[in-house]
């Protein structure tokens, strides 16, 4: 029994030993380039007018009777930003730690747990169509009607045609020629206020006034015939990490599309990240083969580019990493 305790023990403090041994161990990385490519869109949205149809007929102008939707990006910003490498980790003594953190640009400290970086999107809803605040006429119509009905008199029964009204819905062509009808009105009484053909006298402020309200009704009835537009910004972060080896890389760094707007997959007009390798370090042959060493990483100069269809877009030079080369400092036996 005494002597299995003591094996215990020993197990114990060999397992104790190591685990000092490792703690005293300092993990880094060495250093990658990423690039942030931050980008802001405009995405429109077309709707149709009722009344698109009439709009030739009963005011000459044309109007587009399909919805529509389209984006288009308005804002360009790219970052080079330099991060630990997860692929790239090495173990040295303590020891070095200064020497870590005076070569930061060289040699990248991290924590054995990575962190994760989540990108949260915050997109505005969808817009839907709208008509109820376009106009201001009703969608019912009294009508008139002529029909024969017996009527009682003195001698009897006698039949005579009676007036009835009845109430009706309008047909879309009423409504639209009810519409035009109003629009025509608004302009001849705007025309009539400013060349003073009116019984009423306005002047200043108030002749501003009531050609804005004119004006006001006028667009808002003609929505119903051309259809109106509305806006949804759009904003998103993307990022692009080179792969060490080629010299000229393409990447696609984010997608537009007109119904899904910014991405980074799928299907719709790519935007590209393009890189050149313009000066690489040269390599430093070493016969140290010493235990205690740091690694460490030479960055390349790159041009980098981000294009559209061919038209470019930013251009800037950057050291990536990753594309340069890689060596170990001898720390001593």
């Amino acid at each position: 029994m005494e002597m299995t305790r003591k094996k215990i023990i020993a197990a114990l403090l060999v397992s104790l030993s190591a685990l000092a041994l490792r703690a005293q161990d300092i993990t880094y990385s060495l250093p990658s380039t990423t690039f942030l490519i931050e980008a802001d869109a405009v995405q429109e949205y077309f709707f149709a007018g009722p009344y698109a149809a009439y709009a030739r007929q009963m005011l000459g102008f044309e109007a587009s009777r399909q919805n529509a939707v389209k984006a288009h990006v308005t804002h360009v910003r790219m970052l080079p930003c330099v991060e630990a490498d997860p692929s790239a980790r090495y173990t040295t003594e303590t020891g070095v730690e200064q020497l870590l953190t005076l070569s930061s640009q060289g040699l990248v400290s991290f924590r054995d747990t990575l962190e994760s970086r989540a990108l949260v999107w915050r997109f505005s809803p969808v817009p839907e169509r709208d008509f109820s605040d376009k106009g201001l006429t009703g969608s019912d119509i009294v009508r008139t009607q002529m029909v024969w009905e017996d009527v009682q008199v003195d001698t009897g029964f006698v039949r005579m045609p009676v007036s009835r009204d009845y109430r009706d819905v309008k047909t879309q062509e009423e409504k639209a020629a009810e519409a035009a009808e109003i629009i025509l009105s608004v302009r001849a009484e705007r025309r009539n206020i400013a060349m003073g053909h009116t019984d009423a006298t306005f002047s200043g402020e108030a002749m501003g006034a009531a050609l804005d309200e004119l004006s006001r009704i006028e667009e808002e009835y003609l929505a119903l015939f051309r259809g109106y537009t509305v806006t949804r910004p759009l904003h998103g972060v993307f990022e692009v990490t080179p792969s060490a080896g080629e010299r000229v890389q393409r990447y696609v760094a984010f997608l537009l599309s007109d119904t899904d707007g910014l991405k980074a997959e799928g299907k719709g007009t790519p935007f590209y990240l393009e890189l050149e390798t313009e000066a690489v370090p040269e390599a430093q042959e070493s016969a140290d083969r010493r235990r205690r060493s740091l690694h460490y990483r030479e960055p390349a100069i790159c041009r980098i580019r981000l294009t559209e269809d061919g038209r470019q877009l930013l251009e800037t030079r950057a050291p990536v990493y990753q594309l340069g080369i890689e060596g170990t400092y001898g720390l001593g036996k």
